[in-house]
């Protein structure tokens, strides 16, 4: 098969949808991880990813706390997935990413009770996706952004504990960079388990920029036997680390990132995987 590259879009920021596809088809990637506007008309985009030939990889959701000690905000959270997991079988999405509260750095104070809560949003979301036929990737974070599943150990017990077959994981080489004291390990230790593989620099930037050995983590994909998409998710420099908004240039640099990235990706790859 030949593997599939792609984007994150919320990193274009709030340009017109059209433009970020019509971006994303210049860069030359086979297809997109979409933002989970569920305000949007699923049909709408899907017409115009297809008219720019982009294909939708996955789904960013939008920032709620399924695991909130909160009774109120836990269901607000599990039935914004709930809509969410019908809006990506109308847009033709095979996935959907899930993932905590990002800037909730802090839990309630009682771990088991935030971890039980977790676990138990998960599985109704998860028993969704089963009826649907989605899969769902659980993205690992790391402490500057969630409290919970940091590390790729943690989201494979995450996993045991909700007991789903369409419960993945989703590594993030900028996140693993930060967390994991070996990313190349954790991808091996999630092994079979790993549904999509997010790429960037040590901080953010494109591929080179940064200090990671991102060829040594393509290369344990390989040993694992990875088929599942690379999508990179780069952001201009500055400050700010949750906007992708870095003054008035920061679209061309990050078209720029992702341009001269798969380009690298590509020659470390090969197309015959």
């Amino acid at each position: 098969m030949e593997r599939e590259y792609g984007i994150c879009l919320w990193t274009f920021g709030n340009i017109p949808f059209e433009q970020k596809c019509r971006l994303a088809a210049e860069i030359g990637v086979d297809g997109v991880e979409v933002e989970g506007d569920i305000s949007l008309n699923p049909r709408d985009l899907a017409e115009t990813l297809a008219a720019h030939h982009v294909k939708v990889l996955s789904i960013t959701p939008r920032n709620v706390d399924i695991s909130s000690a909160n009774e109120e905000v836990q269901l607000k959270a599990v039935q914004y997935y709930f809509d969410l997991l019908d809006w990506a079988v109308a847009l033709g999405a095979p996935r959907i990413c899930l993932h905590g509260d990002v800037g909730k750095v802090r839990g309630s104070g009682d771990e088991a009770r935030d971890w039980s809560l977790l676990v138990e949003s998960a599985k109704k979301i998860l028993a969704r996706a089963e009826e649907l036929q989605i899969q769902v990737v659980f993205e690992v974070l790391n402490r500057y952004e969630n409290h919970q599943v940091v590390t790729g150990e943690e989201a494979l017990q995450l996993i045991s504990d909700v007991g789903s077959p369409n419960l993945y994981v989703l590594l993030d080489a900028y996140h693993m960079n930060i967390e994991e004291a070996d990313p190349v390990k954790a991808i091996e230790l999630t092994g079979q388990k790993l549904g999509v593989y997010h790429v960037a620099d040590s901080n953010r930037q494109a591929i080179g920029n940064g200090h990671a050995n991102l060829e040594r983590q393509i290369e344990a994909l390989h040993s694992i036997g990875y088929k599942g998409p690379i999508i990179m998710e780069m952001v201009a420099a500055g400050p700010d680390p949750f906007t992708p908004i870095k003054g008035n240039d920061y679209l061309e640099a990050v078209a720029g990132y992702y341009k001269s990235s798969l380009e690298t990706l590509r020659s470390w790859e090969g197309l015959n995987i």
